[in-house]
């Protein structure tokens, strides 16, 4: 979606979005969309990538730190990768 989104937002700073402008959500429901919403749902979507992306980032730390703590084989065979439950 972001892919698809920079372009049109870039379109509608311009000032030339379409008569009857919308946007199609996840839930493929057509949404009439202005400029300042445009850009409001381009900034939401950066900001969500940001906050899963340093989840990730989080994440992969915390397992680097539990995998380095294993000490034979076994331990690191029976290492579930992965978000805890």
């Amino acid at each position: 979606s972001q892919t698809r989104l920079a372009p049109v937002v870039a379109v509608a700073k311009s000032g030339e979005l379409p008569p009857g402008f919308f946007w199609t959500d996840a839930d493929n429901i057509d949404v009439p969309m202005s400029t300042d919403e445009l850009t409001a749902l381009e900034v939401a979507m950066q900001q969500n990538m940001v906050l899963q992306g340093f989840k990730i980032h989080e994440r992969q730390r915390q397992m680097k730190e539990e995998v380095d703590k294993l000490t034979d084989y076994k331990a690191v065979q029976d290492y579930t990768a992965g978000w805890p439950e």
